[in-house]
């Protein structure tokens, strides 16, 4: 026969031992969203710190040199010194354009060599070798950014551009690099500029490792267009920011 005491042991959970239990994960759970809040907030932080020093860097050097980073001449090169180099040879020099993604990396190599940002990849370019993608500064995410002269809204580089930028970019952008999630690319938009991928300093921009509008911006391909960064998530968006 059992006794009184083994019938108290064997009885089940109380309602405050439940609600304690319940109490608990609600906060672990709490605690993970808020965490993962947290870091797309450092995230979309460093989007906006990233792009403000790479326009501060190339305001400087604009005023310092009355020179385009990215487009130097051999003579250009010996006036700035600082193991700056000139634009690839595949390229123009000195016609006022960074045109290409060679340019491109080119522009990060000469505010790198010049002082104005930071990035060691940048550095491992020389003045002979065709620059590749990979020598420039990258995003929170991993991917390069590109920096680049657009003269029209249907011209660009088919290596690294896509040939149908967003409507009205018609001048000097830095692209943020892909694999942003587009929901991150909404709160970056929402605190930097006005919230909509077809307007504003910050627009929609597919590069060649980033998915279409159809896919992060689906309502700039509707008619009407309704401006708007794709809910639910999508993984792999970018943008560019208009100098």
């Amino acid at each position: 026969m059992k006794s009184h005491s083994d019938t108290c042991r064997q009885r089940g959970f109380t309602l405050v031992e439940i609600a304690i239990v319940l109490m608990i994960v609600g906060l672990l759970i709490g605690g993970i969203l808020r965490g993962q809040e947290l870091i797309q907030s450092a995230r979309v932080r460093n989007l906006i710190d990233q792009k403000t020093a790479v326009q501060t860097a190339y305001i400087g050097f604009m005023d310092r040199y009355r020179m385009l980073p990215g487009d130097l001449t051999a003579t250009q090169v010996a006036t700035v010194g600082s193991n700056v180099i000139a634009a690839p040879a595949d390229t123009t020099a000195g016609d006022g354009l960074i045109n290409d993604y060679h340019h491109s990396v080119v522009f990060f190599q000469n505010l790198t060599a010049a002082g104005f940002i930071s990035c060691g990849a940048c550095m491992t370019v020389t003045g002979t070798a065709i620059p590749r993608v990979s020598n420039s500064l990258i995003n929170v995410y991993g991917d390069y950014l590109v920096a680049m002269h657009l003269a029209s809204n249907t011209t660009g580089d088919g290596a690294w551009f896509d040939t149908t930028p967003a409507p009205g970019i018609t001048r000097f952008i830095v692209g943020t690099g892909g694999s942003i999630p587009s929901q991150v690319m909404a709160e970056l938009d929402r605190k930097a500029d006005d919230g909509l991928p077809g307007t504003g300093q910050l627009r929609f921009y597919k590069m060649l490792t980033s998915a279409a509008a159809d896919v992060c911006a689906p309502g700039m391909t509707t008619t009407p267009k309704v401006s708007g960064w794709a809910n639910p998530n999508q993984a792999n968006c970018a943008a560019a920011w208009l100098f």
